[in-house]
């Protein structure tokens, strides 16, 4: 091995070591510089300064994350057709695609009104 790519490994090494010694460093640091006393009021959590109620790690409907993931879907895809348009410019092709793309998102739309996705339970 010659001393440039022996000296070109050191310096990728260093460059993968040093991030990780930072972070070690920093957490190390914390541990050993916050105080600990802790209190019952410390160890309540924080309800903006109310009393808390019910238990702190409740558990979450799953129906929730259903509809914050169709959200999200759908948006991110609202705002990518939103970009899209104006580079069309009477581009028949490009008008097929975007229908393409939007009876795609249509059909999902469909499946998952027709699974019940959407519909919240009172």
């Amino acid at each position: 091995m010659t001393s440039a790519s022996a000296q070109g490994v050191l310096f990728v090494a260093g460059l993968a070591a040093a991030p990780v010694a930072f972070i070690l460093l920093v957490f190390g640091l914390n541990k050993a510089l916050s105080p600990r006393k802790p209190t019952v009021e410390k160890l309540e959590p924080y309800e903006c300064g109310m009393a808390p109620q019910g238990p702190a790690h409740g558990r979450m409907k799953l129906r929730f994350s259903t509809i914050a993931l169709l959200f999200v879907l759908f948006d991110a895809e609202a705002v990518l057709l939103f970009a899209v348009a104006p580079q069309l410019r009477g581009s028949i092709l490009g008008l097929a695609e975007v229908a393409a793309f939007t009876a795609l998102l249509g059909g999902g739309l469909l499946y998952a009104w027709r699974k019940g996705a959407l519909e919240w339970p009172s």
